[in-house]
């Protein structure tokens, strides 16, 4: 196999990356050369998409991590269609399984993020996943803290079921919910530090 004649240039990259470049490359069995040739060639690709190379990274990341944790890709309108059918006849054992849902994921996050906030890390989750959430939003406030999602395609069922989620996910990561609003497309919940 011929060599690439291509024009080779010189570029200076701080000498602990330069190490760890190295490292990687002998784990993948490949030259320091291709690896970091390889490297900037996906780096130029993440360019040509218009977005950072540290976005499309940290969206790798919550995609391996949505995987990991079981979700699955659906249609909405599957989804929308499967609950409407559900929903008036098993509506407490929904919110029950969703609400179970909410505190295995919470549980899950601790455990994947022991150090980082993990409430940050989940805002971030809702607003880059496919819960169809329009704005995301979390703010401390002298009592606690309030976590406003806003969609504008949710049906009211799904609304509710995916209250019930945050509840869990709230739960399980150490807080109790004061006080929650839920109107179709909406959901407002205050909720503060559990007391020991």
């Amino acid at each position: 196999m011929a060599k690439s004649s291509r024009e080779k240039k010189l570029i200076r990259v701080p000498s602990d990356i330069v190490a760890k470049l190295n490292e990687a490359a002998n784990k993948a069995g490949k030259s320091f050369y291709d690896y970091t040739s390889e490297l900037l060639e996906q780096a130029l690709r993440c360019n040509e998409f218009g977005r950072p190379l540290k976005e499309i990274m940290d969206f790798f990341e919550l995609m391996t991590l949505q995987r990991n944790a079981g979700l699955i890709i659906t249609f909405s309108d599957l989804l929308n269609y499967l609950i409407s059918l559900l929903y008036p006849k098993q509506e407490r054992e929904l919110h029950e399984k969703w609400y179970e849902a909410g505190v295995w994921y919470g549980t899950y996050l601790q455990v994947k993020f022991r150090n980082r906030n993990i409430l940050d890390v989940f805002a971030k989750i809702l607003s880059e996943s496919w819960w169809e959430l329009n704005e995301v939003n979390l703010a401390k406030e002298r009592d606690g803290f309030t976590l406003r999602c806003v969609s504008f395609t949710l049906s009211l069922e799904r609304t509710k079921l995916l209250t019930s989620f945050l509840e869990g996910v709230i739960n399980s990561i150490g807080y109790e919910v004061l006080e929650k609003d839920c109107i179709r497309g909406m959901i407002i919940l205050h909720f503060t530090e559990k007391r020991s």
